[in-house]
């Protein structure tokens, strides 16, 4: 009997605290130790000590391991693990029993079918712990607020619908919606409301604030997940200074500011559900709630790693590289899987699957993934162009007043204070340390033209537009 009794409680997964306190070590020794690359699973298990499996396990904390196992990880990074670190794994085994008994319903909208999902391990780890804080101590509260940032094509559409795939047992409802330029809010409201309240209150309010209140009172009553994947398209500059961007007249429009009100109340209200955001900016209406510990979060994701990457690109036929090959290819492109999805096919269709001839032919950004940050990049104002051209000529991480003595003297520290907000809202620079570095795509992009000694050479403004810049270098 003792044995069996053993045998149910010996399993032990990371709490969130847990959880968190040995991702921020890691982070830290990537940053330091790696140059700011993250480790891939091979090179966690040889630094650990344990099979890449078994670490897989730590970092998921759904399949109990033994207590040595979490002290190895923790050793890893020079930290000791404390009581509160982990936690017995039927705990979170009861809890999901508990939660399967809710008679939920689920409406996916048009989520987009993500059963090639590849990789995300702990960044779902890191997801479901913030949403349900299961902990029953040193927690806080679970998040009712969450934002999803990233780069476009960097994976936050089938993140989002991955995690609810995960989750959607543990709420009474769940529902994703993609939001379009052309969506109302009130229309919005009006659909959640009617899912939530199972077609019954179709005589809403006529005040818009009134309408959140009959929103937010369903998110009191019931368990509720929402996703609202690219909420910048609706919402794009509420996130940033008006200085940043220019021809946008739309800026004023009442729909924007609706819409900040929507997720500020949400965010701001008590209530058992959760609002997940995804989008390539950070709303400046909401930042103020924002915190590693508060109930309104912010996720940023990054690339995917070269295993996760290979396996993407299996789907799509064969390739031959070298170990180097793979790592540049991956590391030219940020790990992102849209951009790299769609470098797959012009290596297969051109190079026959070399990845070792198509790095040969020196050329990163082209084609879609050009016309794409084309698109983003000219909207920016000249100001922000020049931030972004002083980034990259100087090549390595620079920091605020090396930047600001760089820039011209009509930009003041204010402005250029409100552009490095908005390019990190964009997610086009990393900020470590103090630091401003722009994003491996975005210097490849920039390098395509502004930095080609060619076009520099006859240029008298530091941008002029692309067509321009062709003609004179031609």
């Amino acid at each position: 009997m003792k044995s069996q009794h053993r045998s149910r409680r010996r399993g032990v997964i990371l709490t969130p605290q847990g959880l968190q306190k040995l991702q921020d070590a890691k982070s830290k020794s990537e940053h330091y130790d790696n140059f700011d690359k993250h480790y891939t699973r091979e090179v966690l298990s040889f630094r650990i000590g344990l099979d890449s499996d078994t670490v897989t396990k730590v970092f998921a904390c759904e399949i109990g391991v033994d207590r040595q196992t979490l002290k190895y990880c923790f050793q890893a990074f020079n930290l000791q693990l404390e009581p509160h670190d982990y936690q017995f794994s039927n705990q979170d085994i009861n809890l999901q029993e508990n939660y399967t008994k809710i008679k939920n319903q689920i409406d996916w909208g048009e989520a987009p079918d993500v059963s090639l999902f590849c990789g995300r391990t702990e960044e779902l780890a890191t997801l479901k712990h913030w949403i349900l804080a299961e902990s029953p101590t040193n927690e806080p509260i679970p998040c009712r607020l969450i934002t999803i940032l990233g780069m476009s094509g960097i994976g936050k559409t089938w993140l989002s619908v991955k995690l609810a795939q995960q989750l959607q047992d543990r709420f009474e409802f769940v529902i994703w919606r993609a939001l379009l330029p052309n969506t109302s809010v009130n229309d919005l409201l009006a659909d959640l409301i009617a899912v939530l309240s199972n077609g019954k209150e179709t005589d809403l309010p006529k005040l818009f604030n009134h309408k959140i209140s009959r929103l937010i009172h369903y998110l009191q009553r019931h368990r509720c997940l929402l996703v609202l994947d690219g909420a910048d398209r609706v919402l794009q500059e509420c996130a940033a200074p008006k200085i940043a961007c220019r021809d946008c007249i739309w800026l004023q429009h009442t729909t924007i500011g609706e819409y900040c009100e929507f997720f500020r109340r949400v965010g701001e209200a008590t209530h058992q559900s959760c609002l997940i955001l995804t989008s390539r900016v950070q709303f400046h209406e909401i930042a103020s709630l924002e915190g590693k510990t508060r109930p309104v979060r912010v996720f940023s994701l990054q690339g995917l790693q070269v295993t996760d990457i290979q396996e993407l690109f299996k789907t799509k036929g064969i390739f031959r590289g070298t170990p180097e090959n793979w790592n540049r290819l991956i590391e030219s492109y940020g790990g992102n899987p849209y951009v790299l999805n769609c470098i797959a096919t012009t290596i297969q269709q051109l190079f026959d699957g070399s990845i070792t001839e198509f790095l040969k032919q020196k050329v990163t950004v082209f084609g879609t993934i050009l016309n794409s940050l084309d698109q983003e990049f000219d909207c920016l104002s000249d100001t922000v162009k020049v931030t972004i051209q002083c980034i990259a000529i100087n090549r390595q991480p620079i920091s605020f007043s090396q930047l600001r003595a760089k820039m011209p003297s009509s930009v003041s520290s204010q402005e250029l204070l409100e552009i490095l907000e908005l390019l990190q809202a964009r997610s086009w620079i990393d900020a470590k340390s103090g630091l401003f570095s722009l994003q491996t795509m975005i210097i490849e992009y920039i390098k395509s033209f502004i930095l080609d000694e060619k076009i520099a050479k006859f240029q008298p403004s530091p941008f002029l537009d692309r067509e321009h810049q062709r003609q004179v270098a031609s």
